[in-house]
């Protein structure tokens, strides 16, 4: 076992996103009531977050073994970076990290915690397998529901779920949930194709790249209507990350409807847009506060 196997299935470099997330979702969440911000549940939410997802990169790898050795792929199980047994110990870990972390929290955000564990599991467990869109969906459901693991420890969340939720004076962060679903599906999508050997501009993609980039970019620039005694606030931090993202795009925002790229060149934009999010998180955070 050495350090740089255990970092590789980790991910390390990549944990600081979900913990981005769950971190921002409490701080939106909490807006405008910024000065009720606790930062020991902050802690909690980020051990939580960073438990769940190092678990469930530790299970990707396990569930992975058999397939991973046959196509001789350069994962740290395969290359002995680090041993079955290491890898155990590490699930155990994570696992121990996320649950002693998540049993400190009420309510809601108990029960997010709850049901992105299970989410985690079922894709590594059996989804990952199943048709493109089963994937995408899942994998985008992982970081949403990660997400709103920080909205509820923020709020309480409404009894009624209604239409009122969606619309541009609801509150700002059920469009970042969204909109991290959105592209979370995306990233998933390129990295089926670059795992399949499939061009994302291919016919059976395009449809499905479109629609979903454009909702995607849709929560992310959806507008924010401040109180009515006050003047309305542009989305512009929202509006900038958006395109921001577009100039990661292999090939420019376009390449999902049609400009040829080869698979193995998808890798940059999927590392970018995995990090990209951590602008996003930002970019609503910024918002926010000027909606104040």
């Amino acid at each position: 076992m050495t350090f740089r196997g255990i970092s590789r299935i980790l991910r390390l470099p990549l944990f600081v996103t979900a913990v981005a997330d769950v971190i921002t979702g409490y701080t939106v969440a909490l807006l405008p009531r910024l000065e009720q911000f606790d930062w020991r549940l902050a802690a909690v939410l980020a051990g939580t977050s960073a438990g769940l997802y190092l678990f469930g990169m530790v299970g990707n790898d396990l569930r992975d073994i058999r397939r991973d050795r046959l196509l001789k792929l350069p994962r740290p199980l395969v290359t002995g970076e680090i041993g079955l047994a290491g890898a155990v110990v590490l699930l155990v870990l994570t696992g121990v990290l996320a649950a002693a972390c998540a049993s400190t929290l009420r309510g809601g955000a108990l029960v997010l915690a709850i049901l992105t564990f299970a989410a985690i599991n079922l894709y590594n467990l059996g989804a990952k397998y199943g048709p493109p869109p089963v994937v995408m969906t899942v994998m985008g459901l992982c970081r949403m529901l990660n997400f709103g693991i920080g909205v509820a420890a923020a709020i309480t969340f409404p009894r009624e779920i209604n239409l009122n939720l969606f619309m541009p004076a609801g509150p700002l962060w059920v469009r970042l949930g969204l909109g991290l679903f959105f592209i979370t599906a995306i990233i998933s999508g390129y990295s089926i194709c670059a795992r399949n050997g499939t061009r994302v501009s291919t016919r059976p993609w395009r449809a499905a790249f479109v629609a979903t980039a454009l909702a995607g970019f849709a929560m992310l620039a959806a507008s924010v209507w401040a109180p009515p005694e006050t003047r309305f606030v542009a989305p512009v931090a929202r509006v900038f990350a958006g395109l921001l993202l577009a100039s990661l795009w292999p090939g420019g925002l376009w390449s999902a409807a049609g400009h040829l790229r080869r698979p193995d060149e998808y890798a940059p934009f999927i590392e970018r847009a995995i990090y990209w999010m951590i602008v996003a998180d930002g970019a609503f955070i910024l918002d926010g506060l000027l909606a104040r």
